[in-house]
């Protein structure tokens, strides 16, 4: 059997699913938050990101938004919760 590739997302596509700004992303991104790939195109380059990235995206939303943790805090969180 095949390994099938894994789903990514494009930017438009992965605020759609996690319900953020693109800039809310993008800082996210510099944060550590999600850790999309780069995919090259002619001489542009496009954030894909992983079906991980959007379920850690979603949780620090719900974590931040509904919470009221500090975006270090839901990092921190959501880390404790996997050790």
């Amino acid at each position: 059997m095949k390994n099938s590739p894994r789903k990514t997302f494009g930017t438009v596509e992965a605020i759609s699913k996690i319900k953020i700004s693109p800039e809310r992303l993008r800082y996210w991104e510099t944060r550590g938050v999600v850790k999309p790939k780069y995919k090259k195109c002619g001489t542009r380059k496009f954030r894909r990101y992983s079906e991980d990235d959007i379920y850690r995206a979603i949780l620090v939303k719900m974590l931040v938004d509904d919470e009221k943790y500090s975006l270090a805090g839901a990092k921190r969180k959501l880390m404790e919760d996997v050790h």
